[in-house]
């Protein structure tokens, strides 16, 4: 009968052993999921952060460029409003600088009764916050004359964009009409 009684002492032991190495295994299941699902929230919240940041780099692109246009164009007069036959085909001849740099390739067309002055791509900043992309700007100037109003419509679009380090481009735009 002694004998009988350590048999079972040992098979209950062995059941208790292999019950403790289920509760590790579980245990640690557990906690890797919850490392992985913290990882993951920590990374959507690192990229909504960047791509607010990027926002506002692309935003401040696009009002620097639109703040370029409306002053080369109301205070100086780069983009003559010139419509009709004695009109020239060529772009302003005034140069243009906006932050200290010099826009030189403007293109120009000629429509009826629209004159569009535009440059794509122009950097308008002389360094960049984050020192690995540039933020860049794309504007647009459209002069529309209109015979019922007996006015000339100016119209400044001007798109920044600009490219994270994760390789997302944000774009953001303004639009400015004047009389």
């Amino acid at each position: 009968m002694h004998i009988y009684n350590t048999k079972r002492k040992i098979s209950v032991l062995k059941f208790k052993s292999g019950f403790a190495m289920l509760f590790a295994v579980l245990l640690a299941s557990f906690l890797i999921t919850l490392g992985v699902s913290i990882f993951s929230v920590s990374l959507k919240e690192i990229q909504m952060a960047t791509a607010a940041r990027d926002s506002q780099v692309a935003y401040y692109a696009a009002d620097s460029a639109r703040e370029c246009a409306l002053y080369w164009d109301v205070k100086v007069g780069a983009f003559p409003s010139c419509l009709g036959n004695n009109c020239s085909d060529e772009a302003s001849s005034t140069p243009i600088k906006c932050n200290g740099i010099d826009i030189t390739d403007l293109n120009f067309s000629k429509g009826d009764q629209t004159l569009t002055y535009s440059v794509y791509r122009k950097d308008f900043f002389k360094f960049s916050a984050n020192l690995l992309t540039e933020p860049v700007a794309d504007i647009s100037i459209t002069k529309t004359y209109e015979p019922e109003d007996k006015i000339i419509k100016t119209t400044i679009s001007a798109f920044g964009h600009n490219t994270s380090i994760l390789g997302r481009r944000v774009e953001r735009g303004i639009q400015t009409t004047n009389n």
